[in-house]
């Protein structure tokens, strides 16, 4: 497993920029280093600063299982980058 325990799992975008909505993702099953929102259908997976800076917030995006994802914001600092948040294109 490549988190660490004592890292908690990111806050979702949504709650960073909504106080009173501020709740943590969760673990994606089967996709270790990704987390997901099943109340935002929101993605987040950890990015090296300098990739995540050069990607278009609304730019097209392969997600975690090759779909086609849109790029959201980054988030907090994390061990190996930062969190980048992405969701489904559909």
């Amino acid at each position: 497993m490549t988190d660490t325990p004592s890292i908690p799992n990111p806050l979702c975008e949504i709650g960073r920029n909504h106080p009173r909505d501020k709740h943590r993702m969760k673990p994606l099953e089967d996709y270790p280093g990704v987390w997901f929102c099943p109340k935002h259908d929101l993605y987040a997976t950890v990015l090296p600063e300098d990739v995540a800076e050069n990607i278009e917030r609304g730019a097209g995006y392969v997600m975690h299982d090759g779909s086609e994802g849109v790029a959201g914001r980054t988030g907090d600092e994390r061990p190996g980058g930062i969190v980048f948040y992405y969701r489904s294109g559909h």
